[in-house]
């Protein structure tokens, strides 16, 4: 398959004097998610088309968690370097075909200024402080050092600064770098107004991984079953309420997998442990799937589309990054 270059800007929209770069990024299409068939629908998923991103630029890469606008064409995404992806998402015969008009930017600080070293710039989490839209409030959870900040694209575009969101001490006590992967917030329903925060391999007692509600009415935690080795990597909160989890399986001793998880936004209660059903779940070499990480939803023809994303950690000699685009079944 042929790449197709993209010229886009970068902004590094930090203090005054800053530079601004050109950057290309190169897409290829994405033509089915199965490696040895045609299939097009996979337990609740059904295919909608996908892309894989490649640059030659140094800031490009790590895409740990991305949110979509309500139609599907803009997105937001964090890497877990510190910056700011934006993009116009291209679509063919309603199927996700393309991306244009790339822009990166780092994420600022409270002062202003670019964090600086992984401890403060390891961007892991990323919502819309509205559900579906990301050109207002949106809210950027980091790890190594665990806390959540809001940023006001809407009223200052990329020169947005961290407000802090104040989350509950329980979230940085966990093992290192198996912290705060995962945050959303709940606008409809009985836990409207409330934000949800998911850790990757924190685990209680139990062995079941720890989440928290908090920012509304009552803070509390509770606990997600695990599904076999995968870890929870990000959330999306869908219209109904229901919270969608992407989870990898990614080591050394198994084939790369992929899971997706539905969880009943009634089951999420004080010191409960929530199962999940299971939406799909997959693995290398039948699927073509990566170190998956990010998860957003949006509507497109009366669909829910799921749209998830894979983080090349910096290594795009060995890693990929996926853009893969489903609908979700009733």
């Amino acid at each position: 398959m042929k790449w197709l270059w993209v010229s886009a800007l970068l902004l590094i929209a930090g203090p005054a004097g800053a530079e601004e770069k050109a950057l290309s990024v190169r897409t290829q299409p994405v033509k089915s998610f199965t490696m040895f068939s045609q299939l097009v629908t996979f337990g609740g998923l059904e295919w909608r088309g996908g892309i894989e991103l490649a640059s030659d630029d140094e800031r490009f890469g790590g895409l740990s968690s991305l949110e979509l606008s309500a139609d599907g064409t803009g997105l937001l995404a964090v890497s877990d370097r510190g910056f700011w992806f934006k993009a116009v998402l291209v679509y063919t015969d309603d199927h996700l075909s393309g991306l244009k008009d790339a822009v990166m930017a780092p994420i600022l600080g409270p002062d202003g200024k670019p964090y600086k070293g992984k401890v403060r710039n390891d961007a892991e989490a990323l919502a819309g402080w509205e559900p579906m839209r990301i050109d207002g409030k949106v809210i950027v959870g980091f790890e190594s050092r665990a806390r959540a900040g809001l940023y006001d694209l809407g009223k200052d575009g990329f020169k947005a600064r961290f407000k802090d969101l104040k989350l509950p001490k329980a979230v940085a006590k966990g093992p290192p770098n198996q912290e705060l992967e995962a945050i959303g917030r709940f606008a409809s329903g009985p836990l409207a107004g409330s934000m949800l925060a998911i850790s990757e391999l924190n685990k209680d007692e139990n062995g079941d991984i720890r989440a928290w509600v908090w920012g509304g009415k009552k803070a509390f935690g509770f606990s997600i079953k695990q599904y076999e080795d995968y870890a929870i990597t990000d959330l999306a909160i869908l219209p109904d309420g229901d919270v969608l989890t992407v989870e990898r399986s990614f080591s050394a001793t198994s084939l790369p997998g992929m899971a997706v998880r539905r969880i009943k936004t009634e089951d999420i209660v004080a010191d409960g442990a929530v199962a999940p059903s299971l939406v799909f779940s997959g693995r290398m070499p039948f699927y073509r799937i990566d170190n998956m990480e990010g998860i957003a939803v949006s509507k497109l023809n009366g669909e829910t589309r799921v749209t998830i994303i894979s983080d090349n950690n910096y290594r795009p000699q060995f890693q990929r990054t996926l853009l893969l685009q489903f609908a979700l079944k009733p």
